[in-house]
């Protein structure tokens, strides 16, 4: 069956046996194109293989420049002359298996086969080819033969003779009769048998004529040779594969006698390599002999696996060294830039307004920093902070610079951290801990950052999964380990003073060096009532670094919590001996005048001293001196002073959280309701005490006359810290204020039940100083609102307690009176008179009012505890001590009970007083009376 390339117009034939009921894919030899062939109902059936058509004597041959005459036309032998020189006749112009090297039949033999005699136009039909007229005229001169490779499975090249190029050949449409054709072409081979000439090309093409053929066929037969396989030509493609069959049969062509010259493919058909042979019964009219073709097929089967070794290895070197190219590119290339996390942009901006003029490169400043983290001391961790700031601006794409400012910013600031700057540096280590990998470094700056909220259970519990991490890690150094010992050692200080000691062994073992190790050792004496072993430990670091500030404060500190303020001044005296103008020890000394000594004139005028020489100190240091003179001019009663200096302190450094707590104190009270609001917002996430923070905004809306919300945080501050009096008494203000009389009445009554001489937990040595009144003043006579008559004791009741906590004797004691006047028997009233009258000396009094309280009360335990602390002042310790039991057994939380009973009981059971102590300590480690009894016990 003839097909036209649907691409190029081409055309080419195949067999119609090949084609099945669902068609074939067939490739175009010139243009590779593929298309679907359906068998045409006009075809020869599938079948055996259609009998050659005899030739007939008058058909003519085809004409010289037509290449495809010999698929539609009829072909005619005619006679030619025989070549002398090696007995073949000379090929004819169109003839396309004119090399196969078969010598040719003798005249007298049998017409030769038209092996496309089927596919065409029938013998007589006359009419030419249209679709061949694209091929233009002949050339007027024969070319030299050229190398034809045929596109058929297993196909060998053969030696094709073009078309002459002597004059132009007209279309097949308009080619003339048989009869009027060109001249006969003459024999240009012998029959290899016989030695007759060959005029038929299929004789030719053969070699051998028909009658010798039809011989050896006759002989051949017993020897059972395999049947030859059909040599397809370029205008014979085999079909690729047939639709939804998975591929059309190979056909198995057969050797030939010798070797085709390896001459370049024809212009209009591509070579094709050989593909797999399988064996095939399909025969074309241009097959041969398979006994001819064995020892040349083996050779060219042997040159083609050559050819596709070569091209494989060809192949496969250039992939190698193109992979080899794409590994050198890849190695040499930078690294892949990582996007800056978002936690990193945000805080970017602000950092550079701080930074305008910023030098050096990133690695510097990173140097910088770990060399003044290495010092190992609290201002040097200020320094770093800087340090890693700058080297995170020029590089943010730093995660060493993240690490080593949340490392500074935990151990410089310690508890003291912000709530903002603490979410701001937990967003920055996270945001590293993905991009950089979970390692040890970034994970103890993490912890030592989940440390300062020392207070929360679970972010504890997640700094000792950090710790514990990292030591497992197998990439952690000596150091780092050291670093998660000292975290552990931290974790256990509250809880468990033996394994807190532990992981401190431990990290002396990796680290000596580490400063921290012994300074954190005393905290851990300090925590379990160890006063003695805590002050020996500072003081043999003191001993080899005297410079240690960290030491020192702490020494200082431990020295004023246990009541001895002259030990803390000897230390700082010392250094003021070693360096006269060094503010760390010169601003020190100006603080424990108004703070421990209870000398806040003379603490005025040793700060105002100090500024007279501001010159020599940074702006930062002079604010920080202005906000201490702050506090003590408002320990004397000046207010305005204080405002002027704690305003002048902001100017100097406008994010300093200390000098806005001074002035929205003095806000409160001057009752200025906008400034409070103001500087509300400087100081909260600052103070370290969310539950200070509640009770501050209460007050704020007190002034603002909100009273409902500030019931809300008076109760969330009681909710957050128990050991605050001062938010319970605040709530009872409030809901007067909402004229909420039960309310008011109902908290106010578990106000006098709680423990009288314990206002608040505060601090005693702090840049955040506060009287120990300031959160309950200025809310006075609120509560009489509430009173329905005159004659109602209730409100008189409360406001007595509210100006005893307040400081103010005289106002309580005369409220109290009031409310005996109206109710003899109110235990509540005579227990508070009781220990107003203690507080004033009066023991016989107080004695009176203590033993009236307790019969009218004995369900008050405050009115045992009266009755206690009197007969304890009055050296009657027995009756002391069952009354404070008492008191203890109607309320365990009465911290005052519980450690002057211990106090009593140190002579005969010493270990048992110092364990009650310790448990004081623990409960409450502002609690400073067990402090002092405990350190006098120790000495």
């Amino acid at each position: 069956m003839r097909i036209v390339c649907q691409k190029c117009a081409a055309a080419y034939a195949i067999d119609d046996r090949l084609i099945t009921a669902k068609g074939v894919r067939a490739q175009c030899p010139r243009c590779r194109n593929l298309q679907l062939v359906r068998r045409d109902s006009s075809a020869v059936p599938s079948g055996d293989v259609p009998a050659a058509a005899p030739r007939p004597a008058s058909s003519a041959p085809p004409v010289a420049d037509d290449l495809f005459a010999e698929l539609g036309g009829p072909a005619a032998a005619a006679p030619t002359e025989v070549s002398s020189a090696h007995g073949r006749a000379a090929k004819p112009a169109a003839d396309l298996f004119a090399d196969f090297g078969a010598p040719a039949p003798e005249a007298s033999a049998a017409p030769g086969v038209d092996p496309f005699a089927s596919l065409g136009d029938s013998p007589g039909s006359g009419s030419g080819d249209p679709l061949l007229d694209f091929l233009g005229p002949a050339p007027t001169a024969p070319p030299a033969p050229v190398a034809r490779m045929s596109p058929g499975p297993g196909a060998v090249p053969v030696s094709v003779m073009p078309p002459a190029a002597a004059a132009p050949a007209p279309s097949r449409a308009a080619a003339p009769a048989p009869a009027a054709a060109a001249a006969p072409k003459s024999a240009t081979m012998g029959c290899r048998t016989c030695g007759k000439s060959l005029l038929d090309p299929f004789d030719q093409a053969l070699g051998i004529c028909d009658g010798c053929r039809q011989r050896e066929s006759a002989g051949g037969a017993a020897k059972a040779a395999p049947a030859p396989a059909p040599a397809a030509s370029a205008d014979f493609l085999p079909p690729l594969s047939a639709p939804e069959e998975g591929g059309g049969e190979s056909l198995e062509l057969a050797s030939r006698t010798s070797p085709a010259p390896g001459l370049a493919s024809e212009p209009r058909s591509n070579p094709r390599a050989a593909p797999s042979r399988v064996a095939s019964g399909v025969r074309s009219g241009s097959a041969e002999k398979q006994g001819a073709r064995g020892s040349s097929g083996g050779r060219w089967a042997l040159v083609g696996g050559l050819v596709l070794l070569v091209a494989g290895s060809g192949v496969a070197g250039f992939f190698y060294l193109k992979h080899q190219e794409d590994q050198r590119l890849r190695a040499a290339a930078p690294p892949p830039v990582a996007a800056i996390p978002e936690a990193v942009q945000q805080v970017l901006p602000r950092w550079k307004l701080k930074y305008l003029m910023l030098e050096g490169t990133s690695q510097e400043r990173l140097a910088e920093g770990q060399a003044q983290l290495a010092r190992d001391e609290r201002f040097a961790y200020a320094e770093a902070e800087e340090s890693f700031q700058q080297a995170l601006l020029l590089d943010p794409r730093s995660d060493e610079a993240i690490s080593g400012y949340t490392q500074a910013l935990a151990l410089g600031r310690g508890p003291g951290l912000d709530d903002a700057s603490f979410a701001e540096a937990s967003s920055l280590v996270e945001a590293a801990e993905v991009r950089a990998g979970r390692t040890p470094g970034m994970l103890l700056a993490h912890a030592n950052l989940l440390l300062t909220r020392f207070r929360q259970e679970e972010l504890l519990k997640r700094a000792k999964e950090l710790a514990e991490e990292s030591l497992a890690n197998a990439q952690a150094t000596a150091a780092q380990k050291a670093e998660a010992h000292l975290v552990l050692g931290r974790v256990y200080l509250s809880s468990s003073g033996a394994l807190a000691h532990q992981h401190f062994d431990s990290a002396q073992k990796l680290a000596p060096e580490l400063k921290r190790i012994q300074y954190y050792r005393a905290l851990a004496h300090e925590s379990a009532g160890e006063y003695r072993l805590a002050l020996e430990t500072l003081r043999k670091r003191l001993a080899a670094d005297p410079r240690d500030w960290d030491s020192l404060a702490t020494t200082s500190r431990i020295y004023q919590e246990v009541g001895e303020p002259d030990e803390a001044r000897k230390l700082y005296e010392e250094r003021v001996k070693a360096d006269p103008e060094e503010l760390r020890a010169l601003l020190p000394l100006a603080v424990l005048r108004y703070q421990s000594e209870g000398s806040p004139a003379v603490g005025v005028r040793e700060l105002r001293a100090l500024l007279k020489s501001r010159e020599r100190y940074s702006a930062r240091d002079v604010a920080e001196v202005l906000v201490h003179l702050a506090a003590a001019e408002r320990a004397l009663g000046n207010s305005d002073a204080a405002l002027k200096a704690a305003e002048e302190a902001l100017g100097s450094s406008a994010d300093l959280p200390e000098a806005h707590l001074q002035v929205f104190l003095v806000a409160l009270e001057q009752r200025d309701a906008a400034k409070a609001r103001k500087h509300l917002s400087g100081i909260q996430g600052w103070l370290g005490d969310r539950a200070l923070e509640a009770v501050l905004e209460g007050r704020v809306l007190l002034l603002e006359k909100k009273p409902a919300q500030a019931l809300e945080r008076f109760t969330e501050a009681s909710t957050r810290d128990d050991r605050r009096l001062d938010a319970q008494l605040l709530a009872g203000v409030a809901a007067a204020g909402a004229k909420r009389r039960e309310d008011a009445f109902r908290v106010l009554n578990q106000a006098l039940r709680a423990d009288p001489l314990r206002l608040e937990p505060r601090a005693l040595v702090t840049r955040f100083w506060m009287r120990p009144s300031d959160t309950v003043r200025g809310v006075e006579d609120i509560i009489l609102a509430l009173a329905e008559n005159a004659d109602d004791p209730g409100p008189h009741l409360y406001e007595g307690l509210l100006r005893f906590h307040q400081g103010d004797l005289d106002g309580a004691d005369r409220h109290f009176r009031e409310v005996l006047e109206s109710d003899s028997n109110n235990a509540g009233a005579m227990a508070y008179r009781a220990l107003i009258a203690l507080q004033r000396g009066n023991a016989s009094e107080a004695r009176a009012l203590a033993a009236r309280a307790v019969s009218a009360g004995r369900q008050l335990p405050v009115a045992h505890l009266a009755q206690g602390l009197v007969l304890a002042e009055g050296k009657q310790v027995e009756p002391a001590k069952r009354s404070l039991r008492e008191a203890l057994g109607l309320s365990p939380t009465l911290l005052s009970a519980k450690a002057r009973l211990a106090q009593l009981e140190v002579p005969q059971r010493r270990a048992d007083a110092r364990a009650q102590l310790v448990s004081v300590v623990g409960l409450d480690p502002a609690y400073l009376p067990a402090k002092r009894m405990l350190y006098l016990l120790e000495r």
